[in-house]
């Protein structure tokens, strides 16, 4: 009876139900069997949509960590984040998340032997339909992937996953000209900029 159950429920409900079993496990993340761990919930997530991610906070001030699931940018797999954190539980001592969120705490990302801070990022900016178009200057860029996805984890890092992917139109990237910084804005400008442009397209 109870295999028929668990049988009839959703993919998203029986992952929800592994991780509240198991949640005790993740909360405290033992070092020696940390990455046993992950390994198990990668395994899980996969099976909703192989490209679905997750991260944890560090302990919150209240006791709790937070549980985020990412679409790692990936904008065909939003639906899936959703459509999985909308069917999360309420976990004692967890708050489960949907996308990467801003963190102005962090001003420096590192990726692969790269390090990048908000500080070394410019942009001019046009407006399209709604969404902003960016020319991203940056401080020591080259033209490789590496410096493709560290730029995005930076974006990521100031405005968010969702808008990243849904609230840019398109985005261009170039070596800084040291002699244009006066005439550029800084990357942490941006969460304004778009933010009265979102405002600005409703009225």
């Amino acid at each position: 009876m109870i295999d028929r159950l668990f049988n009839k429920k959703t993919k998203e409900q029986k992952f929800w139900l592994w991780f509240q079993e198991n949640s005790d496990k993740y909360l405290t993340l033992d070092k020696d069997n940390q990455e046993s761990l992950f390994d198990k919930l990668n395994e899980r997530i996969i099976k909703i949509d192989p490209n679905l991610a997750f991260e944890f906070s560090p302990f919150l001030k209240n006791g709790k960590r937070e549980f985020i699931i990412s679409a790692d940018g990936i904008i065909e797999s939003f639906p899936s984040v959703t459509k999985l954190v909308d069917a999360a539980p309420k976990i004692p001592n967890w708050d489960i998340i949907a996308f990467r969120q801003p963190n102005s705490g962090y001003k420096q990302i590192n990726y692969n032997g790269l390090s990048l801070s908000i500080d070394d990022v410019f942009f001019r900016y046009s407006k399209d339909n709604g969404k902003l178009g960016l020319e991203l200057n940056i401080r020591g860029y080259e033209d490789k992937k590496e410096w493709t996805a560290i730029t995005f984890l930076v974006l990521d890092m100031v405005l968010g996953e969702y808008d990243t992917e849904m609230s840019l139109s398109w985005i261009e990237k170039k070596e800084l000209d040291e002699r244009e910084v006066d005439i550029l804005y800084n990357l942490s400008e941006l969460p304004k900029i778009l933010s009265d442009y979102k405002i600005e397209s409703r009225n």
